[in-house]
């Protein structure tokens, strides 16, 4: 017996984009190519959500891990929003100005996404669907709380070393 998979096909569809930006993010697929096990049609094949042909063809995880290691987490942030986290980069805990920064990112970043959500408030006093949109809120707070989740996880570090 077969159960029904937990992804949409929409969220296929979105994890095919965030694997053509990740291969973007490497130099494009010929220069992508040169770093992982496979080559630049496969990478096309994994980013194409628009041929049924290569519709459940996905990029294996070694491959990915090779992308984000050349060219950042691109899509590893995308599929950890999609699965309704956060990723979030280790601090440098050795950096006397990380604490600074990670709290001016997070004051920053929160404070931005208060501002979209007043906006939105201000004319009638609710958020709408459309208002949600057109002020890109949710972006606005999953950076706000990237940014909290980053510097939860510098205390964290440090705590663990003190002990």
């Amino acid at each position: 017996m077969t159960l029904p998979r937990p992804t949409t096909d929409h969220q296929r569809a979105a994890i095919k984009g965030l694997v053509r930006r990740q291969v973007k993010a490497c130099g494009g697929q010929e220069s992508a190519a040169t770093i992982t096990r496979v080559g630049p049609k496969t990478l096309s094949d994994y980013g194409n959500a628009h041929t049924e042909k290569y519709r459940d063809i996905q990029m294996p995880v070694d491959v990915l891990m090779d992308l984000t290691l050349d060219g950042g987490p691109v899509a590893l942030i995308g599929l950890c929003r999609i699965a309704g986290g956060a990723f979030v980069p280790l601090p440098d805990a050795s950096a006397g100005t990380a604490w600074a920064m990670e709290v001016g990112e997070a004051v920053r970043k929160g404070g931005d996404a208060a501002a979209r959500i007043c906006a939105a408030l201000a004319d009638d006093g609710e958020v709408s669907a459309d208002e949600i949109a057109e002020h890109a809120i949710i972006e606005h707070l999953s950076e706000a709380i990237d940014a909290l989740v980053r510097l939860r996880s510098h205390a964290a570090q440090v705590l663990e070393e003190d002990t």
